[in-house]
């Protein structure tokens, strides 16, 4: 309905959300038309999209601006006169105009018009009309001459409808008349139309012009032309994509129409408008995750978006779909032609992107048909085609947002879906690179929706093939659907291959903390392997089970299992004094408790000879594991060397990555707590499997690693910087290893001397479950000096759990107690402690597999013999701890190790001064080189204040030029001034430069100054640790990588692009350890591209710093330093620099 001019305000054009450049254009526009320069403004795209709410703007603008406003909507249903929007727009006028505006623009359009109006009845005008005129000046009646021109209007009406209402056959004669008379029409509505802009600017909406009459469409094309020049703007609203259709009475003429309009063509929303609207719809802020995932749905449709948050506010999942949607998308897909609908049912099968190749295959169509029909679905904006880059028959096409891909595929007969399903699995398989990441979970899809389509099988491998990759991306709860898919899927079929993946099943749901459910599976799967009978399979669960997480066990299953394997491996003589009970109150706790490591170490004896005797190496492994987790305590870590060393190659032979990697990391702990230094070599050859594999659970697991020997090694920042990294690479949400991530988070604090920071993680650590915080908080308090030790309960004692955590923390335990012990100064105390350290004579306190290093046990049995007063003895074990930490490079560990043998020695009384001084001097030193800064008291308590004389501290002479790391600072003097700075690595580059001024230093150096093996990265050329196997490995890797990186840049999936460019980071970053890297090497990452970008960039990024600091420093630094693949450091002065 049309309205008049009506002054106000803008209102909604501020509100508009995502349209600011649009509007800007419709206001250009306005002004424009108000200045004379009207013409045709068409916004076209598709339902929803917010067309409507567009125009609503331009009409507030256009009332604000002074302009009337006509309005006119075009109707789709059958029984709509011709030229209804048109009618709309003349009634509009006439209510909008004053009187003699009227009267002038009706009188200077004619009569014919008049048939636009209901009725053709007499106007409003004051005074004749023209036909009353006429009909007085031909000598007719009024009534008459009334009747003359309606009739005239009416077949001007008809004889303009395109023909609608003509007669089969005309003369040439009548044609040309009835061109004429609508000519008539046309010009009478733009005479009109262009007068009244003479008293009003006028805006002219006509909506949905998709559904008019193919003669409002010819007059609206008239009227564009003949009112560019006048103060009228027509804005149309059109769904171009529901014209495409070649049978579309509209097509041509809105082709036509479209060359003298101007478009504005309306897309999707962004993330933050769509956050926006669904604040708007229903009152609540929706979180970013929530966003994205309507956001892909949608497309940013407006309209979809809000029907989608009401449905989210209503308690409902985003996923469903409204009555609403569902016949706005149900409109547009009845609008395909059949064979286009029967090629987009098949593409929602295969997903939102897929490629053109597969989907033929699927339809078994040549690639011509289909491209045709995408063709189609494109211009009707439902698809869209990616770029081009390997081909025609590979491009890809992606559904414009998941409603539609959803709504096609919730059309498809169950029967016709479980088909494509199947042949989407032939298919992919035929036409996807198999390296694709993508490929083991979409196989795995379509075979679970294949149902009996598919051979079980065949389901059943892919399935698992699709468990395992996730489980190599450390996606558990993946992992964990796809067992629980193939398990559903093997009914009751192969009992014993049901009980292995019950194992599996078992172990994701411990992945992700579910610990209770995790128990519930185990227990179908022990019970199982109990009835079939096989020791080697009871063996293989029971052992599964002893290195599961017993939380959640309320029934005793752990050492019930043991027990059912125990019997069954010494079947025929009587193995336990009782027979074991299926009922758990019928058990002595514990007694089941304290017996389980031995059992274990007996079924694991006894699964590893009848697996060696079989040959069969998948249940090897399973014994060799638990050998390992049960061979706990003193003098174990040789014994568990060789375990490791033996499931290393147990593990390569079956093609376990996973395993072979962690069996490899279990063995470089069991040589450091051997105290042999060749750990170093077991943990570099791990790291660099790792790299060479690629995957993001071996990465993750090199990382965390790397961080603790970092730890170890005295190398704090990058410890830190380690751990932060594996946080951000870890799986969010629960997860087995989280407690022990913040463990050695807690460790390296303690180490540090960070005590208010560990404290404040002791929260973190009971909220993530760590089983022994009280034991940690004690030692925290402990090294910090706030109390002394109050005894802890040895870890385990009298009561159930997992045995084999308690026996791995007991070494934590142990340091806690000589500690305690020590610091308590109680006699038998200190004896029971020494007493329970004895056997860890020689060996290294390692606790939670490798996660937690205590240092050298002869450091703590040096402690407690000093604790005793027994001098000569504390000395011995403390000379050791120092000559152990030095031969394990580890600073943290040697420094501890040196102040305590000076306090001993200077307690001893009979001692060399000189070198106490110079223990307390190196140990001074290595405090602040390690920013250890809390012993430095002890060493001033020790020396009295001067023990160190003649070893000077580092602040103690003054220098005019000085560039020294102290402490966990930078002190900076340029010309006498100072200033302090914090760690940084381009003040480690500067430093470098600075030590060998004049020298060309190559950027590698500077990179990795403290890695031996930087020229191997230099030069890429060969290396032992890497055979041509694993080089391979490392291409196509990077090669994938890369891939995946341009086409989630290609579809605009910045956080995608991101995650994979960040993974390509971290591999390249692993590959200075490795070599013999061939193809391509700028894609690779030359390392000496690689080393002059990073290095420039942080010498740069320091000396920026320095310009706020010490203008005169960086001044200096610049104009001598020349960066590059080498960087030299070239001084205009001789300047002592103290470094």
């Amino acid at each position: 309905m049309g309205v008049g001019v009506e002054p106000g305000v803008g209102g909604a054009g501020q509100e508009l959300l995502g349209r600011e450049d649009f509007l800007r254009a419709v206001r250009a526009h306005l002004e424009r038309a108000r200045r004379g320069q009207g013409g045709l403004l068409l916004v076209t795209g598709e339902a929803g999209i917010g067309k409507t709410a567009l125009t609503g703007c331009a009409v507030q603008e256009a009332r604000h601006a002074g302009m009337a406003v006509l309005r006119g909507s075009c109707w789709g249903a059958d029984g709509t006169p011709g030229y209804w929007p048109w009618t709309q727009v003349i009634r509009g006028l006439r209510q909008a105009l004053r009187t003699e505006a009227w009267e002038a623009a009706s009188e200077a359009a004619g009569v014919v018009w008049q048939v636009l109006l209901t009725g053709g009845g007499r106007t409003e005008n004051e005074g004749r009309t023209e036909s009353e005129g006429r009909a007085q000046d031909e000598g007719r009646t009024e009534d008459e001459g009334r009747a003359q021109d309606e009739g005239r209007a009416q077949e001007s009406l008809r004889t303009g409808d395109e023909g609608h209402a003509q007669e089969p056959r005309r003369t040439e004669d009548e044609g040309q008349a009835q061109e004429l008379s609508r000519f008539e029409l046309f010009d009478a509505v733009t005479t009109m139309l262009a007068t009244a802009s003479h008293h009003h600017p006028l805006l002219v909406v006509l909506e949905d012009v998709h559904w008019a009459d193919p003669a409002s469409i010819a007059l609206l094309e008239f009227a564009a032309q003949h009112l560019s020049l006048d103060r009228v703007l027509i804005v149309a609203t059109c769904r171009l994509v529901e014209v495409e259709r070649p049978d579309h009475s509209l097509r041509d003429r809105l082709r036509s129409l479209t060359a003298r309009a101007t478009t504005l063509t309306l897309t999707g929303l962004g993330a933050a408008d769509v956050a926006e609207l669904m604040l708007r719809t229903v009152g609540s802020a929706p979180e970013g995750r929530l966003v994205a995932d309507v956001l892909h749905r949608t497309g940013g449709n407006p309209f979809f978006v809000q029907e989608t948050a009401r449905l989210w506010a209503g308690g409902h999942e985003v996923s469903g779909t409204s009555p609403g949607l569902h016949a706005s998308l149900r409109q547009r897909l009845d609008l395909l032609d059949g064979a286009v609908a029967d090629c987009l049912g098949a593409a929602s099968v295969l997903g939102r992107r897929l490629r053109t190749d597969t989907l033929a295959s699927v339809l078994g169509a040549s690639t011509e048909d289909v491209h045709g029909w995408l063709d189609q679905a494109a211009e009707a904006r439902l698809v869209v085609y990616e770029s081009e880059s390997s081909g025609e028959a590979l491009r890809a096409v992606v559904f414009e947002h998941d409603l539609v891909r959803e709504a096609l595929y919730g059309a498809l007969d169950n029967r016709l879906v479980r088909r494509l399903h199947a042949a989407a699995v032939t298919a992919l398989r035929s036409t996807t690179d198999a390296r694709d990441v993508t490929l083991p979970v979409e196989l795995a899809r379509h075979a679970h929706l294949a149902f009996e389509e598919l051979d079980r099988d065949e389901a059943v491998e892919l399935l698992l093939s699709a468990a395992h990759h996730a489980e190599n991306r450390m996606a558990h709860e993946e992992a964990a659907g796809h067992y629980e898919r193939v398990l559903d899927r093997l009914g009751d079929a192969d009992p014993r291959r049901r009980v292995l993946l019950g194992l599996h099943f078992g172990t994701a749901l411990q992945m992700l903390g579910e610990h209770e459910r995790s128990w519930r599976v185990y227990a179908d799967a022990a019970a199982l392997a109990r009835d079939l009978g096989d020791p080697l399979l009871m063996g293989w669960t029971a052992l599964t089970l002893y290195g599961s997480d017993g939380r959640g066990d309320t029934a005793l299953l752990k050492p019930r299992a043991l027990r059912w394997a125990y019997e069954q491996q010494n079947l025929g003589r009587k193995s336990l004094q009782s027979p074991v009970s299926d009922d758990p109150a019928a058990l002595d706790d514990s007694e089941l408790t304290l017996s389980q490591s031995s059992l274990a170490r007996h079924v694991a004896a006894g699964v590893i000879a009848g697996a060696r005797a079989a040959g069969d190496d998948d249940t090897l492994h399973i014994g060799l594991w638990a050998r390992l987790q049960s061979e706990c305590g003193p003098r174990s870590a040789g014994d568990r060397r060789a375990l490791a060393e033996e499931l290393v190659a147990v593990s390569r032979r079956r093609g376990d990555r996973w395993t072979e990697h962690v069996a490899m990391s279990m063995r470089w702990v069991a040589a450091l707590e051997s105290g042999d230094p060749r750990f170093m070599a077991d943990f570099q050859a791990m790291v660099a499997l790792g790299a060479a594999d690629g995957s993001a659970r071996l990465r993750l697991h090199s990382v965390i690693d790397h961080s603790i020997v970092h730890a170890l090694t005295g190398r704090f920042a990058e410890a830190t910087e380690l751990l932060e990294a594996s946080e951000t690479m870890s799986a969010p949400g629960a997860n087995y290893y989280h407690y022990f991530v913040s463990h050695h988070r807690w460790s390296l604090l303690v180490l540090r001397g960070r005590f208010t920071e560990a404290k404040q993680l002791l929260d973190t650590l009971r909220a993530q479950q760590h089983p022994y915080v009280d034991l940690v908080e004690a030692l925290a308090d402990l090294e910090a000096g706030e109390r002394r030790g109050v005894p802890v309960p040895r870890p385990g004692a009298g009561a159930g759990g997992d045995t084999v955590l308690h026996h791995s923390v007991t070494p934590l335990w142990l340091r806690y107690q000589a500690q305690a012990a020590a610091a308590s100064g109680d006699p038998a105390w200190c004896d029971n402690a020494h007493a329970a350290l004895v056997p860890y004579t020689g060996q290294w306190l390692v606790s939670l597999f490798g996660w937690d290093i205590s240092g050298p046990a002869a450091l703590w049995l040096g402690i407690l013999d000093a604790a005793r007063q027994r001098w000569d003895s504390a000395v011995r074990h403390l000379t050791e701890a120092c000559r152990s930490a030095d031969r394990m490079h580890a600073l943290p560990w040697s420094l501890r190790s040196r102040l305590e043998l000076a306090v001993a020695l200077a307690a001893q009384g009979d001692h060399d001064e000189r070198y106490v001084a110079s223990l307390l001097g190196e140990a001074e030193s290595q405090a602040h080189e390690l920013g250890m800064t809390h012993l430095l008291a002890r060493v001033a308590h020790v020396g009295g204040g001067h023990a160190v004389a003649g070893h000077r501290g580092p602040d103690d002479t003054p220098a005019a030029y000085e560039f020294r790391h102290i402490g966990e600072v930078w002190r900076l003097t340029y010309d006498g001034s100072t200033v302090h700075m914090p760690d940084a690595k381009g003040l480690r580059d500067l430093h470098c430069l600075l030590s060998l001024p004049g020298q060309d230093i190559p950027a590698v150096r500077l990179l990795n100054p403290d890695d031996d093996t930087v020229a191997t990265v230099h030069g890429m050329g060969a290396d032992d640790v890497l055979d041509d196997e694993a080089r391979t490995r490392y291409r196509r890797h990077l090669e994938r990588l890369d891939e995946e990186i341009d086409r989630a840049v290609e579809q605009g999936d910045e956080q995608r692009a991101a995650a994979y460019d960040q993974e390509r980071a971290d591999l390249l970053e692993e590959l200075r350890r490795c070599a013999g890297l061939g193809g391509r090497p700028r894609r690779l990452g030359d390392s000496r591209e690689r080393a002059r970008k990073n290095v420039t960039g942080r010498i740069r990024d320091t000396l920026r710093k320095l310009d706020q600091r010490h203008p005169d420093l960086a001044a200096h630094l610049r104009g001598t330093l020349s960066t590059g693949t080498m960087c030299r450091y070239t001084p205009d002065r001789d300047l002592r620099w103290k470094l």
